[in-house]
């Protein structure tokens, strides 16, 4: 039985075309699958090889691209930083040297009513690229004074750098302040040109005067621009207004016109008005030279401006260029539409 099957199965294949052709395909098939699976991990090898030398040549090709791009911008960008160089060492010293630093020190004191007690230049101190400029200043005044001073000065385009800074009250004198102040200013070794950004600074805005001073007793009081800014010889008495027997005067200065009464600030020099008539105004001035108070009554007279001065304890007639004192500013006058 074994037998004819066996020779069924020849006999069939014998017979059977399509089977002798597919036979060898299918025994190729099954070698080429072996050999594939025997091959498949060196070839996943060979493309993981393939992918990383790929990436770095991409990686080389965008440095090198970089470094070209840098190469063909270096001198712009050299151009760019040495302007910009240029321009920080300009600022050092805004172009002045140290006695135009000196002579804007004192203008800028005398114009907020400062006392100068001490400004001594220490020995200059040279460094690559630059010096620097110690600075030793005692000034006196009061604080709202000194406040906006300060800010104004160390506020500049020029380069200070304010190190140690003492303040303490002046002694024997109410409400004054004694302020020493350690500044270094600096200067760039030769001479820079003035760069172009000075076009692009913005305009400083004008500096507020401080609304209180916590070293004094009127500190809680309100400070108001008024006539205890504006020096007597600009003020003329235009006129006078009566109430009963008190007397108001109309004054005149910048084409403003304000009226005061007895009792009001008027002047830098703590002027204080004792008296209001229909023909004029007496303001009494509190000044400090050399070293004591000194009183000074100053007559303005209708339609005359200053017209005589009463002095006590032969005091002159001529005020003392940056000694007097900062008034206070909260004068009571009040300006007229007009």
């Amino acid at each position: 039985m074994k037998l004819r099957t066996r020779l069924d199965w020849q006999a069939l294949v014998a017979r059977s075309r399509l089977f002798r052709c597919a036979l060898p395909i299918a025994a190729g098939c099954l070698v080429v699958a072996a050999g594939c699976l025997m091959r498949w991990p060196e070839w996943r090898q060979l493309q993981h090889t393939a992918q990383a030398n790929q990436k770095a040549l991409d990686d080389k090709h965008q440095a090198k691209a970089a470094e070209v791009s840098a190469r063909v911008h270096a001198p712009q960008a050299l151009s760019d930083a040495q302007r910009h160089l240029d321009d920080m060492r300009w600022r050092l010293a805004a172009g002045g040297e140290i006695s135009d630093l000196l002579d804007q020190l004192a203008a800028s004191g005398h114009v907020h009513g400062l006392h100068f007690e001490r400004l001594e230049v220490l020995d200059e101190q040279n460094q690559p690229g630059f010096g620097r400029t110690p600075l030793d200043v005692q000034v006196v005044g009061r604080y709202a004074a000194l406040r906006m001073w300060l800010d104004d000065w160390l506020g500049q385009v020029r380069l200070l750098r304010a190190g140690d800074m003492h303040l303490a009250s002046a002694h024997g004198r109410p409400g004054v302040l004694r302020l020493r102040l350690r500044v270094d200013a600096f200067h760039a070794d030769g001479a820079v040109a003035e760069p172009e950004s000075l076009a692009w600074l913005p305009a400083r805005d004008h500096v507020r005067p401080a609304v209180a001073d916590p070293f004094s007793g009127w500190s809680g009081r309100a400070v108001k621009q008024g006539l205890a800014n504006i020096p007597l010889a600009q003020l003329e008495m235009v006129g006078s207004l009566s109430r009963g027997m008190q007397h108001e005067a109309l004054l005149l200065s910048a084409g403003r016109l304000y009226r005061v009464r007895a009792g009001d600030r008027l002047g830098r020099d703590e002027g204080v008005v004792v008296r209001v008539d229909a023909q004029q105004v007496e303001v009494c001035e509190r000044l400090f030279v050399g070293g004591i108070w000194r009183e000074r009554t100053t007559v303005l007279t209708l339609r005359k401006g200053v017209d005589r001065e009463v002095t006590r304890d032969n005091e002159r007639d001529d005020e003392v260029a940056g000694g007097g004192l900062a008034a206070d500013a909260f004068a009571g006058s009040d300006a007229l539409s007009g």
